[in-house]
């Protein structure tokens, strides 16, 4: 189930990473990628607390 939910934060936060909305100007695109390297980094701790438990 942890795997699971890794594997959406990544996807999620990929697609944060790469979307660029025009109407959102300079700012609010970099909020959106920094959103998205948190949920990617979520997702790496998410997998390496599994790791530890095991």
């Amino acid at each position: 189930m942890r795997l699971f939910f890794a594997v959406l934060l990544i996807l999620f936060g990929s697609f944060l990473i790469g979307l660029t909305v025009d109407s959102f100007g300079k700012t609010g695109n970099f909020i959106m990628h920094i959103l998205g390297i948190g949920f990617i980094l979520g997702a790496v701790f998410v997998v390496r607390s599994k790791k530890a438990n095991q």
